[in-house]
């Protein structure tokens, strides 16, 4: 099973990092305020830093996490949730909205990318729903090796 998250408003960059690994993850600075509790079903795992929210009595599995350290936060997301190397699809949701993104023809991305990425770069991809333009860059290598580092760790 592919586990999905909800992470309240302390936690952007762990949300980026379990979306950037392909986690479906609701980030509660993506709602209107108040309303984020209305979107946590029973089947996603709630991650909070406060005790306020620990506290709320919730149907769902919760999450507190203490480090600071949003690498740490991670590697006790994946301890915590069981997450094997073979559950992450790196790069397959889109980092700002968390819907899965699609392949994009190279002649429709034509002048919403630098020039140079357009020219040096094969393959890209689209978030159907704000739009934004994935590629392979630099920050890919690095990104993966610091995935691979979070299970070796774990």
């Amino acid at each position: 099973m592919h586990p999905s998250f909800a992470a309240e408003k302390t936690l952007g960059r762990l949300a980026k990092w379990l979306r950037l690994m392909g986690f479906d993850t609701l980030f509660e600075t993506d709602f209107p305020k108040g309303s984020f509790a209305e979107h946590i079903h029973s089947g996603r795992i709630f991650l909070t830093r406060t005790q306020r929210a620990l506290r709320m009595p919730r149907p769902i599995q919760t999450v507190f996490l203490q480090d600071n350290d949003p690498m740490e936060q991670l590697a006790e997301v994946v301890r915590r949730s069981a997450i094997t190397l073979q559950d992450v699809r790196p790069f397959s949701r889109c980092l700002r909205c968390n819907e899965p993104i699609i392949a994009a023809d190279k002649k429709d991305i034509a002048g919403c990318v630098p020039d140079f990425v357009q020219q040096t770069h094969a393959s890209f991809s689209r978030c159907p729903s704000c739009g934004r333009i994935y590629w392979k860059g630099s920050h890919t290598t690095r990104s993966l090796e610091r995935i691979r580092l979070i299970f070796q760790e774990v």
